[in-house]
């Protein structure tokens, strides 16, 4: 048995990724998305499974959030931490919880959430995300009922 740790993966929570990561949550909280300089043009998002393709599409979907579909959006018990693999894969993962207040039907929500980001030559090539997606339905729902309305 040696001392060698060339196969070793490792976790940090105190390295530059994970403070950007961390940064980046903070901005999309304060409506600030000049953290998407650090995606690649063509980032490949799964959210729940549904695939987005591309940096401008992801992005009109982050900002439909504080455009017209919630209010008061605050991220909460944030958690992360970068995995730095012995393949030379980097993978950052995110955990907190969204809450915030829809702009059309009123009600508050919370929900717990998981984020991957897969590091590649400094930007951001792949996005995968878990969260339930009841209380975007719900708001997306009534935001376009309320369009027919008028």
């Amino acid at each position: 048995m040696g001392c060698s740790t060339s196969n070793q993966s490792i976790i940090k929570s105190d390295d530059e990724l994970t403070a950007s990561i961390v940064s980046h949550i903070e901005s999309y909280q304060a409506n600030d998305f000049t953290f998407f300089d650090q995606y690649s043009e063509d980032v490949i998002s799964r959210i729940n499974n549904i695939v987005i393709d591309g940096k401008d599409d992801l992005l009109n979907g982050w900002k439909s959030h504080h455009d017209f579909l919630y209010e008061n959006i605050n991220i909460e018990d944030l958690y992360v931490h970068t995995n730095y693999f012995a393949d030379g894969t980097i993978w950052s993962n995110a955990w907190f919880t969204w809450t915030g207040k829809g702009q059309t039907t009123g009600d508050n929500y919370s929900n717990r959430s998981h984020f991957d980001y897969k590091w590649e030559d400094g930007k951001i090539v792949e996005v995968v995300a878990y969260f339930s997606e009841t209380i975007e339905n719900t708001e997306i729902a009534a935001y376009t009922a309320s369009l027919e309305e008028k």
